[in-house]
């Protein structure tokens, strides 16, 4: 049997003049001038769908230099004729229901038993997986369309979590589990996906081989390893086979309800880096990715993103790619924006359950190029994130103050026991949380801001004159409604309000010579 070819069914969400529309592989590149944005709701399925385009691109048009990689931003299109014969050459490994070569799938496995397809949704409640936005009951399974279970699939070979016996060996975690992924968004998608597509000569951060191929273009597939399968290059990487599915296709052939699961490729300890992903230096376990923190959100983190010279961190690779981009554009060789976006997608599991999914965050930040080549105004970033975070230390301390003069004034040496109990109600005050949302909403238009807040001094350029101080404003009154969100929702009786007077006159007093230091 063979049915729905993902080369021409429609099967990728695409924004195209506001409008939803889903087409095949084919259209959506030869259209992707005209479409604005790939969209799904799951960012998972957004970022791995955009790795499948990425790899059918790398493998017809390089670039293998950055003169290649200009020649295709000047065309703004896709070659239509190249595109089309490479997919006439491989229609037929692109079936979704195949018995002998099913896309991104295997044969029927004897020896694995049946799962509800929502069992590939990492977002979706089965099995596993903690109930983050939906009730599917496993007992229950519901039909999806191919077109949905398509984009599942291609997802699950991306973000399947690790831990759980499977065979023929435990479930190893897949490429984009651990890890921040960071791409960059254009004016349109043919614009998003070529920002991304990073020169081999230059940027690929790991070792390419002769046999570095789509999963799709290999004959023999490589057989699980316990201690990892060697990645052949940056196509194999990105079309990594983390596990062995098999999709049953309803009668009609245009839903599935049951599919098939097992570990397959595990990555290799080390020997590659990601392209999309920023790493920090650890002392015992070497380079590492940064991750996401459920307290913290991810611009907090925007230095380390941006800088060039740390030697305790690597930002994505993607982004030395558009530090390129920015020099020609100062140059006038090139005609680009002075600034995209940044999209940043990860996910964290719950401590001592590696399986289950305590949280996603999908967030979108501005990024002048600038940023990108320019280490007088990163020094300037630094220090308006370093203002930022005293403030929030400072709220901190004053109100871990406060919650021992309610339960505990007449201590002066607390033990480990009553030192919890009062890290236990500042954490219920929850002031990180609104004190960061708040900034939040100021901190994409200060990043704009401070780009443009420059004057020339001596041979170098100073930023921020203006953007600092107008920042540190903000961060002092942010600071202080936060301080007061949490006072004000306390009980009134007069013990309460004369700790919260001395403590809020502190608070002031140490905001103001923090601020004006």
């Amino acid at each position: 049997m063979q049915a729905y070819n993902l080369i021409s069914e429609k099967w990728i969400p695409c924004i195209i003049q506001n409008r939803r529309i889903e087409f095949g592989l084919q259209e959506v590149l030869i259209r992707a001038h005209e479409i604005s944005e790939i969209y799904d709701p799951s960012p998972l399925v957004t970022v791995s769908l955009h790795r499948l385009l990425l790899a059918i691109l790398h493998r017809n048009f390089g670039p293998e230099n950055f003169e290649k990689w200009q020649q295709l931003w000047q065309k703004g299109r896709w070659d239509e004729k190249i595109l089309d014969a490479y997919f006439q050459i491989w229609w037929p490994r692109f079936y979704l229901f195949n018995e002998d070569r099913p896309f991104y799938q295997t044969p029927e496995m004897p020896d694995a038993k049946k799962h509800p397809v929502l069992h590939l949704a990492a977002e979706i409640s089965t099995g596993n997986n903690t109930t983050l936005f939906d009730h599917n009951m496993d007992d229950k399974p519901t039909t999806v369309s191919a077109a949905a279970a398509a984009r599942y699939l291609v997802a699950a070979q991306a973000f399947s979590i690790g831990f759980g016996r499977s065979y023929p060996f435990y479930f190893s975690d897949a490429p984009l589990v651990r890890g921040i992924t960071f791409f960059n968004t254009g004016n349109n998608l043919f614009e998003t996906l070529l920002l991304n597509m990073v020169i081999y000569n230059e940027f690929i951060p790991f070792k390419l081989r002769e046999n570095d191929f789509p999963t799709w273009e290999s004959d023999q597939l490589p057989e699980p390893d316990k201690n990892g399968t060697p990645v052949n290059g940056y196509l194999d990487y990105l079309t990594w086979q983390s596990r062995k599915i098999h999709l049953y296709p309803e009668p009609d052939n245009i839903s599935v309800r049951y599919c098939q699961i097992q570990q397959n490729l595990k990555l290799p300890d080390s020997g590659y880096f990601d392209p999309f992903k920023c790493y920090q230096k650890d002392e015992k376990r070497g380079w590492v990715p940064l991750n996401i923190q459920e307290d913290r959100v991810i611009w907090r983190d925007s230095y380390t993103l941006f800088q060039t010279t740390e030697q305790s961190a690597k930002r994505p690779e993607i982004f030395n790619l558009l530090a390129h981009v920015e020099m020609e554009r100062r140059n006038g060789n090139i005609k680009v924006s002075k600034s995209f976006r940044l999209c940043a997608v990860g996910l964290s599991t719950e401590a001592g359950k590696a399986a289950n999914i305590r949280l996603w965050r999908y967030e979108r930040l501005p990024l002048p190029l600038k940023y990108l080549e320019d280490e007088n105004l990163l020094t300037a970033l630094k220090l308006i994130l370093g203002i930022a975070e005293k403030a929030g230390r400072e709220i901190n301390s004053s109100l871990w103050t406060l919650a021992k003069m309610l339960v505990m004034p007449e201590i002066e040496q607390l033990g480990k026991e009553q030192k919890a109990t009062i890290d236990k109600m500042l954490k219920h005050f929850s002031a990180d949380n609104f004190y960061w949302a708040q900034l939040g909403t100021t901190f994409p238009q200060i990043l704009h801001e401070l780009a443009e807040d420059n004057i020339i001094d001596g041979q170098s350029i100073r930023y921020g004159d203006n953007t600092i101080p107008r920042w540190a404003t903000i961060v002092k009154s942010t600071a202080i409604r936060t301080f007061r969100s949490v006072t004000n929702d306390l009980d009134q009786s007069a013990r309460v309000l004369k700790a919260v007077t001395m403590a809020e006159i502190h608070f002031r007093r140490a905001l103001n010579q923090l601020l004006s230091g």
